[in-house]
């Protein structure tokens, strides 16, 4: 059986965005050998609805560009109040 994901809703997607002031977030992902890459980005922002998009930052000369830019899914973590 292959899991789906839940149809996208706006609303939530903005509810979410709406909740989240500033502050810091992780971005991960996978790099080309499967290891787990990630980093702390305070360069987070909403940029779109309809598509739903966001914008983060990373300099020309991280060390894990290569594995952001050739990654075809990253993940966004925003961190609780206590964190």
């Amino acid at each position: 059986m292959t899991a789906q994901a839940p149809a996208f809703d706006p609303g939530d997607f903005r509810r979410a965005l709406g909740s989240f002031a500033t502050g810091v977030t992780i971005i991960t992902t996978r790099d080309g050998d499967g290891e787990p890459v990630g980093l702390t980005v305070n360069s987070f922002n909403s940029v779109s609805l309809n598509p739903p998009l966001v914008l983060w930052s990373l300099a020309n000369e991280a060390r894990s560009l290569p594995a952001f830019r050739d990654a075809e899914y990253w993940a966004v973590h925003i961190l609780a109040t206590d964190q």
